[in-house]
């Protein structure tokens, strides 16, 4: 199968499995139901805003890229506590992967350009991909809700990648991580 006829198939699978379709309304903004292998219970520790309790992104993240040839993720620096990164190299590419845990965030906070966010479901989780979300090509992400008004959010950055090849990674990767996370 050539590239084009294996991303063309990779992004009709991930149109389908993510079910984005609706745009998203508002203006950008500051910071201030799941399948049935997700957990069953709250992670320990969560508490009435932070659903995420003690639930670490790193490890969360490594398990959700596990076998995929990822190298274990690493803190960012610029939010360390919420937010990890790993990033692989695929031939004349890399892709990096990001996941951050925000306690007290909507999936529809800091859309910096709604009309490029688009609203849907991950395993039918309400989330809102958002392509080229701080005005880079190659670059997608994917916020996935958290009740109470929180949300977990993958993104994906391609060195030198398509745009509509990084949303179709994010979603693949949404996937994965969605049942990890809190109900």
């Amino acid at each position: 199968m050539t590239r084009a006829a294996t991303v063309l198939a990779l992004a009709t699978l991930a149109l389908a499995l993510s079910a984005c379709d609706s745009k998203v309304g508002g203006t950008p903004q500051a910071a201030g139901t799941s399948s049935s292998s997700a957990p069953t219970t709250k992670p320990s520790g969560a508490t009435g805003d932070n659903p995420f309790g003690d639930m670490k992104p790193c490890t969360t993240l490594d398990q959700a890229l596990n076998g995929q040839g990822y190298p274990a993720s690493v803190p960012t620096t610029a939010d360390a506590a919420r937010s990890c990164t790993t990033e692989k190299k695929t031939g004349d590419d890399s892709i990096r992967v990001s996941l951050s845990l925000h306690a007290g965030q909507t999936i529809n906070e800091n859309i910096a350009d709604p009309s490029k966010a688009s609203t849907g479901t991950v395993n039918d989780r309400p989330a809102v991909q958002e392509r080229e979300p701080i005005g880079a090509k190659g670059q997608c992400s994917v916020g996935m809700e958290v009740k109470p008004k929180s949300r977990a959010l993958v993104a994906v950055t391609l060195g030198v990648g398509t745009t509509d090849q990084a949303c179709t990674d994010v979603n693949d990767i949404s996937t994965k991580v969605e049942p990890l996370l809190p109900k």
